[in-house]
This record gives C-alpha cells, structure tokens and sequence, in this order.
C-alpha cells in the first residue's frame, strides 16, 4: 500500500478568518464523543457493544464519532476470512489499559472514580458520553473532503479555530479514514458471515498520533490539507468508497481528545452556512387551547442572498394538536423555502396549539442551503409539555437486542388499564433538558424505564429525582442489575446514586440475582399490592443468557411488596414513603411478566397508590376486624385480648398511617393477653395488625398513642 501525505500549514489573524468563508466556526462549543471501540470478528459480546455505541450516536446526532479498531486476538482472521486489522491498532490499544474486549475509550479521557485507565467497559460508554458532551472545548474543527473517483486520491482540508488557550502547547491533528457497510464474519452476530460491520478504521492518514500543532492559544485559527491514494479494494463493491467517512479529532499529546467530527468521504463538508440564535427556553409547559411560541433569528453566512429550505417535523404530537411556523408574515405547517441575505437575520415564529389530549411532542426545524446541499443542514428542536401528570422515562442507553422504549406499549398499557389519560412518554435527553426549563411542574408521577441499561442512575438525574421526591413527587423504578450497576465494584455507581439508591428508594442490594428467580409474587400482607397474584418470567426478554434479576431488601422507610420463585426471602420489590414523596422499586422489567393481567394489574396499583385512590390505611379500615386492646388510647402499654383465636404463632405489627411496619411482636408464649411496649410511639393513630405463621392478615384495630 502506497501513501501519498501533503502538509500545507497557513497561519491567519482572526481578522482575516472572519473574513472570509471557511469550514469551522467560531462560537465556543462544547466536546463532541469520539468514541474508539476495540473490537474484533470472534468478540461474543461485540455486537452488544456496537448496539451501545450505535445508541449513543442515536441520541446525539451530530455530536458522536465512532471509530471500531479491530485488534486483539479476537481480531484474528482464520482461514479463509477478511483481516480487518490496521498496523495502528496494537499501539492505541497499547495505552488504554483494556483487559477484555469489547473495550473502548470515550476521547480517551481518564475517568477517576473508574480507575486509571481509559479503557472502559461497554456499560459505561453512555455515562462517559454524557460526562464528554456537557465539557467545553478549546478547538473547533472544520473539515472537507474530496474523492477523484479515476486517481483514488482523497483530499481532506482540516481547519481549527481556538475558542480558548489549550492547557498544552502542542496538540496533533488525527485523519481517520473509516469504513462501513462491511459485510464478515462476527462471533455472537447471529448473522453468520453477514454481520454488517461499521465505522471500520481503515486508515490514520495523519499517521500513527496525528500531525503536529504548535499554535494552541486563543484566537488561533490553523488549515492543513492531507492526501491519500486510497486502495481499489475500498472503491469496489460492497467496499464502496460511498460507505466511507473521515474523522477528524484534535488531542492533547496522543491522549485526551479535545473535540472531533466526521464527514463522508465523498464531498463531505462542516461549511457553516448559517446561524440559529435563540435565549429562551427550549422545553415549555403548553396548556389546551392555548398557542405557545418559540422565536428564533437566523442568520446567514453565505455570501449575498441565498435561498434556505425550512423544515418543521413533530415527532408524538397528538392528533388533536396544531404546530406551524411564520416567516415574514407567511404561515406554514411542514415546509418553505425563503431568501436570506448576508447580515440580514430572519425572524421565525413557531406556533404550538394542544387540545386536550395529554402530550410531551418533540419539534425539529431544519434549515438547509439550496446551494450548499453537502453542508451540515442547521438543526434545532423545541419541545411542550401539556397535560401530562404521570411520564414514562426511558432511561438512556441500549443493550444488544434494543433500548427501554422498546417496551413502551407494556407502560402505556398498564397505565390504561388504570384509567389514566394523562400520561407521556420521555427519554433521558429530553427529560434532563425538560427538568432545567422547569417544564415538568405538572408532573407528579414517574415511571422509570431502565430495561437493562448502564448508567441506571447518575449524579445528575438523582439530584433530578431528590428534587421532585422531596416535593412530594412519585417515582417508579423497575430494571435488572439496577442494584448491581449501583453497588457492584464493576458497575457505575456513584456516592449520589448509591445514597439516593438507600435513602430514597429505601432498599439494599443483595445480590445479581439467579435464573431460579423465574417467576414474581406479591406479599399478601403488602396493603397495596398484596391481591396482585403471580406471573413467571420471560427469561430471555434480552436475549439467552442475560437475565440477571436483582434481590433487594427494604431498609429506612422500606417495605417489601414482590418475591422471586415463591420465595419470600428472596425480594424483588419495595415500596416506600416518608409522608411526602412514594417510590416503587423492583429488581426486574415488568415486561419480563408473562401473564399480561398481573402486568397490569402492578401498574393499576402502583398508580392508584400514588394518585391516592387507594392507601395503606383505606385498605386496613376497608378489612377491619376489630378487636380488644387496653387501654386505648394508651401511652406506655397497650394490652391485646386474642380470645376465641388459635393463638399459636401470631405476629402482631404496629403501622403507621403512611403504611410504614413501626414495630414487630410475636406472641412466643401463645397466651390470649400479648402486651406491647408503645413508649417509643410518637403521638398519633396506629394500627395494630394480627397475622398467623402463614403471614396472612386475621385482624385490624385502630390503637391511639398520647403521652
């Protein structure tokens, strides 16, 4: 193979940058995700690795850069198979410190609560994304990139502008020429020789750790332009030079990377033709019949008067809502195409009408050069929130068979079935931004949607959820490895997760679970949940062999309601409340129950118990059964009278009137008169509960504490 690289190095003054149209711009952004998988053809668990990566990029259009670098003994072709390898991949794997595969790096960063390293497991790639995303960066890229189809020569231009002084002096250019589309073979693929490889790295055209840039201070703006003689296996069906991109990212020595992008390889272009300027709030809470609105100036950049192509796209509007937007006194619905001069910016108004009908749509406009159809189409999305009280989220992340909204029908269903109409659905994303608008002040039930996904929980969606409990909210979380992706020393839990996991949730972790754990019953004794009836698993909801149910246990204001395989002591749910806030959490997904009626059945509950159409204490006086105890009220003591009652192994509980078990006493020595010590009873009303050796509730009576 023959390489071909030219290096022309101009240096200008920000003067004569802004001058002139070029391929970068110079508004301060925050990091893109360069995200580098170490991967191979014989990996068992690539595959679920690639759903990870393709979910990130997914949720961050425009932001992510994947680049899958085969090596590693997994990477080694056997008779008769494609060598995907690189002369690269040794030395960059060489300073990650990955011990299996698949690992990847996410802008080679160290992460300090994961270790020294920049290896990460796949079950903290999201995490680190969204850590990378909300960091600013010094450096802005642009690039371009030409193929001559008759010589095979690639020309990339890269040009970087410094928003801010980089905390080294030196940094290094890296061109990677990457390839998709890829059919081979893949160990765990399902798809035999046809597994359909991505973001292949075929090449570092800037060399093994980039071309070097001495020029790093604030205001500096650097072109540089590569050529690359590609080969003719990669212009040939089905290595199409079509399914060929270039990334380009900037680091700091050969390690950290400060930002990145990606074009196609054929006329790919980052020419910025214009700008969306806009201060107000993206997420607003809308109201029927009532028009809520979104101004936005734009601006081009392109010389003259060029023509744009408007776009308006809602994504979930319900059918009984009206989106439009205005340009110079026009009104459109879908899309138009208007004229914009150069230092003349566009006003345009986006009008949102809900009717009644419960709703949380998403709205993207796109603005698109007419003259510049290859340039990065402007993007932005606008978001109302009406008449939702309770919101299913989707927790971010995916695993190798699909991601939790996946399983958005079994929420929506349940909540159906509960007689809820005003319900909507989320993900993580918009949810975060939604929470930092203040848009979600009429939401007062979540449902947390975490399937299988890694991070479960992070700093910032437990301050989130911290918030909204201790003003009264109510909160839902159900997933597998919730506990161990908290807890375990190989998981991603953090000291805000993990106290939110204990003081809020009110729960423990036991353990990851077994495959005995096939099946979930209800506590009868539970007042709320306890006549749900039973359901078996589905233990391959995620695919044969991921089925990790976790075993919990109530601790503070806990209390258990679920138990795996009729087990009582293997618990699978818990149920708590202070008084202010209620949460409901379960170690497994609710779309694991094989018997849809108990499916519903939980969420009719869960809901009714958070709406308050149902309560503990409705629920003892609705099964009262009284009997004697003296003296009533009482202060220090309290006597119970079991007469005409097989007295064996009774078990008496004191419950609060939020539901909370205060106090325990067993009846050992089987008399008819049991004294119970209320001394450490705060004043108020209790209920004293009777149960048997079997756990099942004989009798209710109201007791009164005054001192």
């Amino acid at each position: 193979m023959k390489k071909t690289l030219f290096t022309i190095i101009c240096i200008m003054s920000v003067f004569a940058y802004a001058s002139a149209q070029t391929l970068v711009t110079t508004t301060p952004q925050n990091r893109n995700v360069v995200l580098e998988e170490y991967t191979g053809i014989h990996c068992q668990y690539c595959p679920q690795g690639h759903q990870i990566a393709e979910g990130i990029l997914a949720d961050n259009p425009g932001k992510v850069v994947l680049i899958n670098i085969h090596q590693g003994s997994f990477a080694v072709p056997g008779s008769g198979e494609p060598d995907f390898r690189t002369s690269f991949g040794d030395a960059l794997a060489g300073q990650t410190g990955l011990t299996g595969y698949p690992s990847g790096t996410v802008n080679r960063h160290v992460y300090a609560d994961w270790g020294a390293n920049t290896a990460l497991g796949r079950d903290k790639w999201t995490a680190a994304a969204g850590r990378i995303l909300a960091m600013p960066s010094p450096v802005n890229i642009g690039v371009s990139s030409s193929f001559n189809a008759g010589t095979r020569l690639l020309t990339v231009t890269v040009e970087l502008y410094y928003t801010a002084n980089s905390a080294q002096s030196t940094n290094y250019i890296n061109v990677a020429l990457l390839q998709s589309n890829i059919l081979g073979p893949q160990t765990g693929g399902g798809m035999g020789n046809n597994y359909v490889h991505k973001h292949m790295l075929r090449h570092l055209i800037t060399g093994q750790w980039g071309d070097a840039v001495t020029t790093t201070t604030s205001g500096t703006f650097v072109t540089r332009t590569y050529t690359y003689t590609v080969p003719a296996s990669y212009t040939s069906v089905p290595c199409d030079i079509a399914n060929c991109d270039i990334a380009v990212f900037v680091t700091e020595s050969h390690q950290e990377i400060l930002n990145g992008t990606q074009v196609v390889a054929v006329g790919g272009t980052t020419l910025p033709v214009g700008n969306v300027n806009y201060t107000g709030a993206s997420y607003k809470t809308g109201n029927p019949s009532a028009t809520t609105s979104f101004s936005y100036n734009v601006a081009s950049l392109l010389p003259g008067t060029q023509s744009f192509v408007f776009t308006l796209t809602p994504t979930g509007q319900p059918a009984g809502w009206n989106s439009s937007f205005v340009i110079n006194g026009n009104t459109y619905t879908s899309t138009a195409t208007v004229d914009i001069t150069n230092g003349t910016p566009l006003n345009v108004t986006f009008n949102v009408t809900p009717n009644t009908d419960a709703g949380f749509p998403t709205y993207k406009f796109t603005i698109q050069s007419v003259s510049n159809p290859m340039a990065p189409v402007l993007t932005k999305e606008f978001y109302v929130i009406s008449n939702v009280t309770d919101m299913v989220l989707h927790n971010q992340g995916s695993w190798g068979g699909g991601k939790p909204s996946d399983f958005e029908t079994v929420y929506f269903d349940g909540l159906t079935y509960a007689g809820c109409t005003t319900f909507a659905s989320s993900n993580y994303n918009k949810f975060i931004g939604a929470s930092a608008d203040n848009a979600l002040t009429g939401v007062g039930n979540i449902y947390f949607n975490c399937g299988w996904t890694s991070p479960t929980f992070t700093d910032q969606d437990v301050a989130i959820f911290t918030t909204f409990l201790n003003g009264g909210g109510r909160l839902f979380v159900a997933g597998q490895d919730i506990g161990w992706n908290t807890w375990d020393a190989a998981g991603s839990g953090t000291v805000a997760t993990k106290a939110f996991y204990t003081n809020y949730l009110n729960s423990s972790y036991v353990n990851d679970g077994s495959t005995t754990n096939n099946s979930v019953y209800p506590f009868a004794t539970d007042l709320v949940f306890g006549t749900m009836g039973n359901s078996t698993f589905n233990t391959n909801l995620y695919g044969s062999g991921n089925f990790y149910p976790d075993q919990i246990a109530p601790v503070g204001n806990g209390s258990a309601i679920t138990y795996y395989a009729n087990t009582p002591t293997k618990i699978s749910g818990v149920k708590s409340t202070n008084g202010t806030y209620k949460t409901v959490y379960i170690g497994f997904d609710p779309s694991m129950m094989t018997d849809a009626n108990v499916q519903k059945e939980f969420f009719n509950k869960t809901h009714d118990w958070f709406h308050g159409i149902i309560s503990d204490i409705d629920l003892i006086e609705n099964n009262q059964n009284d009997f004697i105890s003296y003296p009533n009220p009482c202060s220090d003591f309290t006597t119970i009278v079991l007469n005409n009652r097989n007295i064996n192994d009774l078990t008496i509980q004191i419950v609060d009137l939020f539901g909370r078990t205060v106090q325990t006493e067993k009846n050992t020595n089987n008399s008819n008169l049991v004294k119970i010590d209320v001394s450490n009873l705060a004043n108020g009303i209790y209920y004293c509960r009777i149960l048997d050796n079997n756990s099942t509730l004989l009798k209710t009576s109201k007791i009164q504490v005054i001192k």
